[in-house]
């Protein structure tokens, strides 16, 4: 791994640096003292900025770049444009997200909108400040107001009492290579399984109480993991009902269930999901091409994809969601397109396209670490946008990952009346969620501050279960004090 030193005036702008270079250069170490391959250094003279890049045996790059006295204290996004044009002649690029390097993109122009923004101002923002292509504004600003009709503008008091409800079932039958997620392998005998399976009815119900407590409304409600379908069909019944028992759930706007590995899927499942009022349904192939299945470890079998969507549709959900991971084993653009026309014969009415992000915690990461191959070119996500655009689909939500192929991003596309508002929410923060289980993050938003305060849970099957009174309790403690507070 080359190592890169930062010798910089504001060691504080070690962060902002840090995440603009890696987009450029993903797999560097970087760090402020010691030995080093190569150093970027920033300093300031008079009303000049000047960046400086050597390498070892490579080019080395210096440019001044001039900045009005009267902007003194430069503020950190005028540092990070300097940064990015800089990096942009040194390595002969430019990225279509420009400097930014979060993973909400669209809630920024939610903000901007709630402020009374023009579209003009707001485009006129991501360019000049940000650097980001006129595609990707325009992308985020259709993304923005499509969200829209799924978020309050202005929250009455029903609003805030709403909340969303996130159910963890973290284990899995195997991990996959790509997998970052802290999820359990399902043991032999689901000893593990069946512990934590009871542990998580307990939580539902302390849980329970405290909504009836503060008269909190269920809105969205999503069983994720992991795997929630390594759950028997016994206690995929015992798990809706008790959850029908525990909460009122006569105000839902969406039931989502994730039914992620095909494997795990039978039909008395899904009839129990149905019966409870589940509406949408997530199977995710990752891809369609056995060979690329089997390179990142994910079990495959021929036409089980094919079987299990039609078994889906037979039960009549409301919405199916498939998944696609672009970069996913080494897989060419035309590996990936083939199985993107294999999905799209499918008939899904929702699908989300990932872009591999190589993550901590993955068997990639682990064995190679961070090595980020170059992505198949802006033509070929002009490709795909377009591709699906002509069969009905519409992007809905947005999120970006670190260490991904092109720097891209992740899309959801939805056809009309299918939008994920879980996914909406979530990622527009604009609502409270209630995590049950482990791994399961409760995210409290406060519509005063706009701000969110987090609930953090360990992640681990383990864990949860040797302290399963004190961790709940704890979680539960936190909730009851933000609420006794007067935050809703």
């Amino acid at each position: 791994m080359r190592v890169l030193r930062f010798d910089l005036e504001r060691p504080e702008l070690e962060y902002y640096f840090h995440e603009l270079y890696q987009a450029f250069d993903p797999g560097v170490k970087n760090i402020l003292f010691g030995e080093a391959d190569g150093v970027l250094s920033q300093r300031k003279l008079d009303n000049e900025l000047i960046l400086t890049l050597v390498w070892e045996d490579e080019k080395t790059l210096t440019r001044a770049y001039q900045f009005n006295k009267s902007d003194e204290p430069l503020e950190n996004s005028i540092y990070k444009g300097f940064l990015y044009d800089f990096l942009c002649e040194y390595f002969d690029k430019h990225l279509e997200w420009g400097t930014l390097t979060g993973i909400k993109p669209v809630k920024m122009v939610q903000n901007y909108l709630k402020l009374g923004w023009s579209t003009a101002r707001i485009r006129k923002r991501f360019r000049e400040c940000y650097r980001v292509s006129s595609d990707r504004t325009e992308l985020l600003i259709r993304i923005a107001k499509k969200q829209a009709a799924f978020i309050p503008r202005e929250l009455g008091s029903d609003d805030i009492r709403r909340i969303s409800l996130y159910v963890g079932i973290p284990l899995c039958p195997s991990k996959c290579d790509y997998c970052s997620f802290v999820s359990t392998i399902v043991d032999k005998k689901a000893e593990n399984l069946q512990q934590y399976f009871d542990h998580l009815l307990i939580e539902i119900r302390k849980t329970a109480e405290i909504l009836r407590r503060y008269d909190l409304r269920i809105d969205t409600m999503y069983i994720g993991g992991g795997t929630p379908t390594v759950l028997s069909a016994s206690q995929l019944e015992k798990l809706m009902s008790a959850l029908e028992e525990s909460f009122d759930l006569s105000h839902l706007r969406e039931y989502t269930l994730e039914a992620g590995r095909p494997e795990t899927i039978n039909r008395d499942k899904l009839e129990v999901a149905k019966a409870h009022g589940v509406e949408r349904i997530c199977l995710n192939p990752q891809s369609m091409n056995a060979q690329t299945l089997m390179n990142v470890g994910r079990p495959w079998e021929a036409g089980l994809i094919e079987k299990q969507v039609a078994e889906i549709k037979s039960c009549a959900f409301k919405t199916l969601n498939m998944d696609l991971i672009v970069g996913l084993g080494n897989e060419t653009s035309e590996d990936f397109f083939r199985s993107l026309e294999r999905v799209i014969a499918l008939e899904p009415e929702n699908l989300t396209i990932h872009n591999l992000s190589i993550k901590k915690g993955s068997r990639i990461k682990d064995q190679n670490g961070i090595v980020v191959e170059d992505g198949y070119g802006e033509a070929f996500y002009q490709a795909v946008k377009s591709r699906l655009s002509r069969v009905g689909f519409d992007p809905y939500y947005l999120y970006r990952l670190k260490y991904t192929r092109d720097n891209s991003e992740n899309i959801g596309y939805a056809k009309p009346g299918h939008e994920g508002i879980y996914n909406i929410l979530m990622m527009a923060e604009c609502q409270s969620t209630i995590g049950i289980g482990a791994g399961a993050t409760g995210n409290l938003y406060d519509p005063v501050t706009n701000k969110i305060t987090k609930v953090f849970t360990v992640k681990d099957i383990k864990t949860y279960n040797e302290r399963f009174e004190e961790i709940v309790e704890k979680k539960c403690n936190a909730y009851r004090q933000y609420y006794q507070g007067g935050k809703k």
